[in-house]
């Protein structure tokens, strides 16, 4: 992997983190998710007929990867209701590098160098460390370790489809603009039905987390299936939960949640093998 396309990838691990954490901090996290969705709705619907739409081949791909969004949604709010941020984001982020690498390898046949499945299990290692942090406590709480396994074969399964999508497009942040109307529209159908039309138009009244939250979560996204079209896409996946690092950080300081030497181990490991990359690209 070439070093600028691995920079971006770390760069949009620290726009993801950064937005969960402001969904995280909302009182109802489905209705954050909920209003965060309805600002990208907006920029993709104003944004879209500029940049150009996406090539026919990716149609499918973006109504599939719609459909697993919705799910991704849905069980993330789950787990932020019920778990911490600093144990719900490890654990769904964490294991979901796992999924992709042994779909990618059996689906799409994408199959990595040397060096860089060697960075992908130090990467994969050092974000399991995080995950099963105080792993009782985590299993004990069930509800939020089945929504956040839950979210995590959802992030496999729509990180394949746009991976390849991606690819199909010719135009990736047409694709991405099209995919946050098709994910705007499920999410907000959603929350419309289980709670009110009204709920969820007073999201907007926290607009001033959400659209940042939006923007954040739009050029995070965009990066990464860019990316993915240019590099391994279980290497990239891997690389982009990093963030599990980042989100650690912002748990014990802002959310004032236990924090611990794991998470310095973790962290040393995880920049060691993001190093190695280094060296691979020459």
């Amino acid at each position: 992997m070439e070093t600028g396309i691995a920079l971006m990838v770390l760069g949009a691990a620290l726009f993801h983190a950064t937005w969960n954490a402001l969904v995280k901090s909302g009182k109802d996290h489905l209705l954050s998710i909920t209003g965060l969705n309805f600002v990208s709705l907006v920029i993709g619907v104003i944004a879209l007929p500029f940049i150009g739409f996406p090539d026919k081949a990716s149609w499918l791909y973006l109504l599939v990867s719609g459909l697993i969004h919705f799910g991704y949604y849905v069980a993330l709010s789950e787990a932020y209701k019920h778990g911490d941020f600093s144990q719900a984001y490890p654990v769904a982020r964490g294991t979901a590098p796992i999924l992709v690498s042994l779909w990618g390898v059996f689906i799409l046949n994408e199959f990595m160098s040397t060096v860089e499945l060697i960075s992908l299990i130090g990467v994969m290692t050092g974000i399991l460390i995080f995950a099963t942090r105080k792993l009782e406590t985590v299993v004990q709480n069930k509800v939020a370790l089945i929504s956040a396994l839950c979210t995590s074969m959802f992030i496999a399964g729509y990180t394949l489809t746009d991976g390849v999508g991606g690819r199909l497009s010719g135009n990736v942040p047409g694709y991405m603009l099209a995919l946050s109307v098709i994910d705007g529209m499920l999410i907000m159908i959603y929350t419309a039905i289980v709670r009110s039309p009204a709920a969820v138009w007073n999201t907007w009244k926290s607009w001033k987390i959400l659209v940042p939250g939006a923007l954040l979560s739009l050029a995070a996204y965009t990066m990464v299936v860019w990316a993915m079209t240019r590099a391994p896409i279980p290497l990239v996946s891997a690389l982009r939960e990093t963030s599990i690092i980042i989100a650690a950080l912002i748990g014990a300081f802002y959310f004032k949640e236990p924090s611990g030497k794991r998470r310095i181990i973790a962290s040393i490991v995880i920049f060691i093998s993001v190093a190695i990359l280094g060296f691979d690209s020459g």
